[in-house]
């Protein structure tokens, strides 16, 4: 099990390692807002604040539509995220 934290609402929840963050944010009630759930739209923007080297590695599309935000390593898209490990995140969205 790896535990989520939620900063926006100081929420902790455990789910299984390599469970998709929509998925834990989903479950837990997460105040995070998802549109398209594809990687498109940035509505779900996040920063990772500990755990990054646990998350999965960002696919072209994700990747290419932060590039064009001109956003840091550490900002992920959480429709497109799997979690491997504990991490810290905080809701940004677009």
């Amino acid at each position: 099990m790896v535990k989520v934290h939620f900063l926006l609402e100081d929420l902790l929840v455990e789910a299984p390692a390599g469970t998709a963050l929509q998925a834990v944010a989903d479950v837990a009630g997460a105040d995070i807002t998802f549109g398209c759930r594809t990687g498109s739209c940035g509505t779900c923007r996040v920063q990772v604040t500990e755990g990054l080297e646990h998350c999965s590695a960002p696919g072209p599309e994700e990747r290419d539509f932060l590039q064009n935000l001109n956003a840091p390593p550490d900002q992920r898209l959480a429709c497109q995220v799997c979690v491997h490990g504990d991490i810290v995140v905080d809701y940004l969205g677009l």
